[in-house]
C-alpha cells in the first residue's frame, strides 16, 4: 500500500526512519525530511541521481545530517 506524503511525514515525526525513492517531489520528499527534525529520524532517497545537485540541497538542508542520498 503506497503512503501519503502526510502520512510518511507523520510517521518521521514519530521517529521511523524512511527510505524512499527519488520519484516523489523536492517539494514533497523536503516535507518528509524537515517532519524528522526533533524525532532523529533519517530519510533515506534511493536513485538521488535522478534530482538535480540543487533539489538534493534543499531536500538536505530541510533537515541536516538526518538525509542520506543512495547514488545507482
Amino acid at each position: 500500500m503506497s503512503k501519503t506524503t502526510t502520512d510518511l511525514a507523520l510517521i518521521a515525526r514519530s521517529g521511523g526512519g524512511i527510505t524512499i525513492s527519488s520519484a516523489k517531489t523536492t517539494a514533497d520528499l523536503s516535507t518528509i525530511a524537515k517532519a524528522g527534525i526533533g524525532s532523529g529520524a533519517f530519510l533515506i532517497i534511493r536513485a538521488a541521481g535522478k534530482k538535480t545537485t540543487a533539489d538534493l540541497c534543499v531536500i538536505a538542508a530541510a533537515n541536516p545530517g538526518h538525509v542520506l542520498f543512495e547514488f545507482d
